[in-house]
């Protein structure tokens, strides 16, 4: 990819990638629902949905059940890696409201 893009080519690439982290991370935090696993360092966004079921129960006895909890006592999470270069910022708003839509069965 080095030598087809360039070097500067490569360099608007890495840029366009963290930005977009950056604004998924900035969206996240506007919405409810979304709790970030840790702020991400690098393109990898890990987050967790906690759908309107499961929203202020985090003290309640079933809760980790309700989660599923296969690493230790964390619950699944997801993993947005932000490499693509053709995604933008119209994909990460269809990414977490396609999350908000689905979740409203659960």
């Amino acid at each position: 990819m080095w030598k087809a893009q360039g070097g500067q080519g490569l360099e608007r690439r890495v840029d366009q990638a963290f930005a977009l982290a950056r604004y998924l991370v900035e969206e996240m935090k506007k919405r409810e629902g979304f709790e970030l696993v840790m702020e991400p360092e690098f393109v990898n966004v890990c987050f967790w949905f906690l759908p309107p079921s499961l929203r202020g129960e985090q003290k309640s006895l079933d809760y980790s059940e309700r989660l599923a909890k296969p690493h230790g006592t964390r619950g699944n999470f997801f993993r947005m890696i932000v490499a693509n270069p053709a995604l933008t910022q119209a994909d990460m708003r269809f990414l977490l409201d396609e999350l908000e839509r689905l979740g409203q069965d659960l």
